[in-house]
């Protein structure tokens, strides 16, 4: 099979949520500086003193910034042409934030378990928290006229893959005085009574359990990312992208949300393409003779060779998987030693299974493998972006 090597990358979370604390650094008013981009509703962490911002339109404040190009706003959204400016601002001129009167952001992150670990997300969280405060003044800064805003104090509380642990982090982010949480990915979602019942909003990053849509005070950011789009996405391009590809290898994680993710968000889209499940979409039926074999892996699974025999078994046009890091990577090291390549049966990853340094020992195991997800990402060379 001939086939053209495309890498379609995912939108990095942490772009989304950067964008947001980052925007929310700017400030707002009531003249054209509301970012399109925006977070949970506004908590008694408000600015205690704020300068009177500058209204778009016209040249920078006292700060001497950019000139704000309100042109802009109509098609990226109101406030964009200020947030340019004070972003080129900030860089050239770096405002530090008020550091007497911090602002306490949670950060409840999955980290240090074999069974789910993602420590990526508090390097960025770290990273942001950082910048904003050493560069962009804080939270409700004025960077046009050089007034500082308030500083973030983050407060990081790792957790392991466990409901107990789960409600430990949120009492123990209560008791240092969060005024608002970000939950980047959590399994069980017991986490969010606790948050409601002390008054603190919660930001997930990454929601994957139906908690994260539904619960009181929960505001989830990434709402296409998680097994929502990822899964989906995998299962339309691994079907549409491959000519002729009618037998596919669905290995998955068999973890809480993953039994719902694979049999909502792959066993049943595929089952829609068949035409065995009743569907409302255009493709539905389209792929009568479509075939899938779905074999369950628990997280930090040693050895995948029964796993991955039971996948190259079925002798698969094309193969899907998501998980953590570690997991993705372990699978490409157990397909490799069964002998396969990427060239004869393609392997989609989402890009959740992105890890650079993973992928550099995997050699030419990585070579060709595909990425899939929401458009934008940390694959994609910054020469290609065109909008600013």
């Amino acid at each position: 099979m001939t086939l053209t090597k495309r890498v379609r990358a995912r939108r990095a979370l942490g772009v989304a949520v950067g964008l947001t604390l980052v925007a929310a650094a700017c400030g707002d008013d009531d003249g054209g500086s509301t970012p399109a981009t925006t977070a949970a509703p506004a908590t008694s962490a408000a600015p205690a003193t704020t300068a009177a911002p500058t209204d778009g339109g016209d040249g920078g404040g006292a700060a001497g910034c950019p000139e704000i190009d309100s042109s802009i706003d109509a098609e990226e959204g109101k406030g964009a042409g200020r947030f340019l400016s004070d972003l080129a601002c900030a860089l050239a001129n770096p405002l530090a934030a008020d550091d007497s009167d911090p602002i306490v952001v949670g950060w409840q992150n999955l980290e240090g378990d074999p069974n789910g670990s993602f420590p990526e997300f508090t390097i960025m969280g770290e990273a942001l928290v950082k910048f904003i405060n050493a560069e962009m003044g804080g939270l409700g800064a004025d960077i046009q006229n050089g007034v500082p805003g308030r500083a973030i104090k983050l407060e990081v509380c790792k957790m392991a893959v466990a409901p107990d642990d789960s409600q430990r982090c949120a009492n123990e982010l209560i008791s240092k005085g969060a005024d608002v949480v970000v939950s980047t990915l959590n399994f069980f979602g017991n986490h969010f009574p606790v948050y409601n019942a002390a008054g603190v909003p919660v930001v997930v990053i990454t929601p994957l359990t139906i908690a994260d849509f539904t619960a009181p005070g929960v505001f989830a950011v990434g709402g296409g990312g998680g097994c929502l789009g990822v899964h989906t996405g995998l299962v339309e391009f691994v079907t549409t992208e491959f000519e002729g590809a009618k037998r596919i290898g669905v290995p998955w994680a068999d973890t809480p949300p993953g039994v719902v993710c694979y049999n909502d968000l792959e066993k049943k889209p595929l089952e829609v393409l068949q035409g065995t499940e009743p569907g409302a979409s255009a493709r539905a039926g389209s792929i009568p003779d479509l075939e899938f074999i779905g074999v369950p892996i628990k997280p930090a699974t040693p050895d995948v060779s029964p796993v991955v025999a039971q996948v190259l078994g079925f002798n698969p046009d094309a193969i899907i998987f998501s998980a953590q890091g570690a997991d993705c990577w372990n699978m490409v090291d157990g397909l490799g030693r069964a002998g396969w390549s990427n060239d004869e049966i393609p392997l989609v990853l989402s890009g959740a299974c992105i890890d650079f340094d993973a992928q550099a020992a995997a050699g030419d195991l990585a070579k060709g493998i595909y990425f899939v997800g929401a458009a934008g990402a940390v694959l994609n060379p910054l020469d290609s972006i065109e909008n600013p």
